[in-house]
């Protein structure tokens, strides 16, 4: 099962789970009365940020891929939180500290999935990279080298 699959069918599910709560809701609002449009929110941009921050860990992908889902993640996941501070009727104050919590995890988080790397580092960075005229010119002395074996020969 790839990863792309398990994070499409986690996101499925969550609608479904909030779809049934909601009508849970509606349909016996003495036991699932609390449900509202909040809390599926929280379930919805919880379980989706949660999947593309795993997937942003542990995917095989490149470097801004990888700092894509998991700033992705993050993003769905401050949607959830100041969803969860309205359902419980919190002070609005909790909102910004909780913004700033979740873009430093991932901050953090994208350093250790890319391991500190830059992902546009270019092979002239590499050791032992030849630019062109430099191999042109090694290029040009080993067919030298040929035609003077063949001239001995």
């Amino acid at each position: 099962m790839s990863k792309n699959f398990f994070t499409k069918l986690l996101m499925a599910l969550a609608w479904l789970a909030a779809a049934v709560l909601w009508l849970l809701s509606l349909v016996l609002p003495e036991t699932f009365g609390f449900f509202n449009l909040n809390w599926a929110i929280v379930v919805i941009c919880g379980t989706g940020g949660l999947a593309l921050l795993l997937r942003g860990l542990f995917a095989k992908k490149t470097g801004i891929l990888k700092k894509k889902d998991i700033f992705l993640g993050a993003a769905l996941l401050i949607i959830a939180a100041v969803s969860i501070i309205f359902a419980l009727a919190l002070p609005k104050s909790y909102i910004w500290p909780v913004i700033a919590i979740v873009l430093a995890l991932a901050g953090v988080f994208s350093v250790l999935a890319t391991g500190g790397k830059k992902w546009d580092a270019g092979d002239n960075e590499k050791v032992g990279y030849k630019d062109y005229r430099t191999r042109r010119a090694e290029k040009e002395a080993r067919k030298a080298e040929e035609e003077k074996r063949s001239d001995k020969d």
